[in-house]
């Protein structure tokens, strides 16, 4: 109940017209959830489990809430691009099996095409395939409290766990630095 009204009370404020969500799947929903909470921009970023269907196992995932006055979904699929092993669609890093996969879900045609035009781009500048699927949104389960904002909450016991797991950094990605790294029109 209380994260309905905190969402609505967000989503309401002046400055947040524009209001976007985007789910990304990167290994870790502490990871992924600290590569995208307390960005300009970013309102909310919950984690918790995606099912897309039958034939999409479930994936830990992050709700991304964003400002889109302020961060486009393209920024957020850049910091994501630049956190993940592309390469690897078993897992990421330590974390091994399907719930760990990396994936993108979509939730209309615009991100789609975002998501479809990055990963193309960025499978020609490497030559390899990338592994990061790309799936329709589905419903999404909520993590129990002890997993939201796990990287503020335990800052060492995080720590520890990403880079004993092999994690890179990605809460130190900045944006800006990125630019350029995605075309204009899939960057924004």
């Amino acid at each position: 109940m209380y994260r309905i009204l905190l969402l609505s009370l967000l989503l309401l404020a002046p400055g947040w017209a524009r209001a976007g969500q985007a789910v990304f799947a990167g290994g870790s929903f502490w990871v992924m959830e600290a590569l995208f909470a307390g960005r300009p921009g970013v309102g909310l970023v919950e984690a918790g489990w995606m099912n897309s269907g039958g034939q999409y196992q479930r994936r830990q995932v992050v709700r991304v809430h964003y400002d889109d006055n302020l961060i486009g979904y393209g920024e957020l699929l850049t910091l994501y691009w630049h956190a993940v092993d592309l390469f690897d669609g078993d897992g990421q890093y330590c974390d091994r099996g399907r719930e760990f996969g990396p994936a993108l879900y979509v939730q209309n045609t615009l991100q789609q095409k975002w998501a479809q035009q990055s990963r193309a781009r960025l499978e020609l500048e490497s030559g390899r395939e990338i592994r990061v699927r790309i799936l329709p949104s589905g419903h999404f389960e909520h993590a129990p409290a002890r997993h939201q904002h796990f990287a503020a909450r335990q800052p060492l016991l995080y720590q520890a766990y990403r880079r004993g797991c092999g994690y890179p950094a990605g809460e130190r990605l900045n944006p800006a630095q990125l630019a350029g790294a995605l075309p204009d029109t899939i960057a924004r």
